[in-house]
């Protein structure tokens, strides 16, 4: 035998093929997904990928509190430290030149802006000024050529008049389960196609585990989300299930993703808990 032959025999008996074995033949996860899992497990055993840890092109603020009262000056209220990616690397190099500046930008804001919204806080332009390396005019007016488009941009000033509002990564979802293509989404939400795959990817995770009755606080350990925005793509899948044209693409990409449970039947569904 040759030694490829016995090392690809010995790799077949290492504890990680047998974690895949467990996710692909108990939970019925496809070998990508299985794959995916085990990778991201990988991260964190090792040390190497953690919630609170600063990878390249993130940063971390000080920002205010999504329920600081808005009457006290800003140096008297409460405030979270909050992480930011100010630079997705590929993602953003993609959007660049697929865009251009103002396009990345914009889309930056967005994901800035969520962000610090998933992790308990509000950031007002001039954090976002001082994270993007620009002045406050030049925010504003990107912040205006967002709001001219139909988004809602939920900086501090924002969420105190109209509370939080539907995320850019729901409206991308949706977008999607609306059967509109990568490119498209991508210049309506500021985002490169890379991005856009990977916000479906991370979805299709969540309401797989979801399927396999996983609570909401352990599907967020297990993709490294928060809990919030676990819960948003679970509200998503749940109104899916009501419209027979997105519920028709939910069923087509999780046949495509492997063999799962049926997706629910009849006019009551199950609310999916908080």
């Amino acid at each position: 035998m040759s030694q490829g032959t016995t090392e690809a025999r010995l790799a077949l008996k290492s504890p990680e093929a047998a974690f895949l074995h467990i996710l692909q033949e108990e939970f019925q996860f496809s070998q990508r997904v299985a794959g995916e899992i085990l990778a991201t497990a990988r991260e964190v055993l090792n040390g190497t990928r953690a919630v609170t840890a600063v990878r390249p092109g993130q940063i971390r603020l000080v920002v205010a509190r999504l329920e600081a009262p808005f009457g006290p000056p800003l140096a008297e209220i409460p405030k979270v430290e909050v992480t930011l990616t100010v630079d997705a690397g590929a993602e953003d190099a993609a959007l660049k030149a697929e865009q251009g500046i103002e396009s990345l930008r914009q889309g930056q804001i967005l994901r800035l802006t969520e962000e610090a919204l998933q992790q308990g806080g509000v950031l007002t332009q001039e954090d976002l000024g001082r994270a993007l390396g620009v002045d406050r005019r030049t925010i504003a007016r990107a912040v205006q050529g967002l709001q001219n488009e139909g988004h809602l941009v939920q900086t501090r000033g924002k969420v105190k008049g109209v509370g939080r509002g539907q995320t850019h990564k729901v409206q991308i979802i949706e977008a999607w389960l609306d059967r509109a293509g990568y490119d498209q989404i991508g210049r309506q939400m500021h985002h490169s196609a890379q991005a856009i795959k990977r916000y479906i990817s991370l979805f299709l995770r969540v309401v797989l585990l979801h399927q396999q009755t996983t609570a909401v606080a352990e599907i967020a350990f297990l993709t490294g989300v928060s809990t919030r925005l676990v819960q948003d793509y679970l509200d998503i899948y749940t109104a899916a299930l009501e419209l027979p044209h997105r519920r028709a693409k939910l069923e087509e990409e999780l046949a495509r993703v492997g063999p799962r449970p049926a997706l629910p039947s009849g006019e009551k569904k199950k609310a999916v808990t908080r």
